[in-house]
């Protein structure tokens, strides 16, 4: 083989390899927006569940009338998550460590994230997950400080039910 022939391809592989890594690059910047993509549409559904589950149907024995209440308590999810944006280390200690908190901020999907809301949307996710599905100890605390939000809640709602049946 000549010296032009080897030339040419060398010249055509470092095209394909080029070619290749412009691919390659493209098809990262898609993943990357469907897992932004996907992250909307589970919050959003996780919107609407939330939404579901605080609508109550109940009936008005005296009007016979049916009325349809919002009740002010969350769910589980939403009960974590909602006190985690309002104060990130609202259960540290109780929950997970510092240092698993830390670990969370370098984890890479959390690094992948634009901006801080994101950031800190992501780290309540993998918090929650890890508590859920990682730490039955964790997961049984998270559900006895749900079941105390919930009495509380109820206590509030049903006070809220005296009053007005007393004007």
């Amino acid at each position: 083989m000549s010296d032009r022939k080897l030339d040419e391809i060398i010249a055509k592989l470092n095209q394909l390899t080029d070619d290749f890594n412009k691919y390659k690059n493209t098809v990262d910047d898609i993943i990357v927006m469907n897992t932004t993509l996907v992250q909307e549409i589970a919050n959003q559904i996780n919107t609407k569940i939330d939404i579901l589950c605080n609508i109550d149907n109940i009936s008005n024995n005296n009007t016979k009338t049916s009325t349809i209440k919002k009740t002010k308590s969350l769910s589980k999810t939403s009960f974590f998550k909602d006190k985690l944006k309002n104060n990130i280390n609202e259960f540290l200690d109780v929950l997970y460590t510092q240092n698993e908190l830390d670990e969370l901020n370098n984890h890479p999907d959390v690094k992948s994230k634009k901006n801080e809301s994101s950031k800190k949307t992501k780290i309540i996710d993998l918090l929650y997950n890890n508590i859920t599905k990682k730490d039955e100890n964790k997961h049984n605390k998270l559900k006895e400080l749900f079941e105390v939000y919930k009495k509380n809640i109820d206590n509030i709602y049903d006070s809220d039910e005296e009053t007005k049946s007393t004007n």
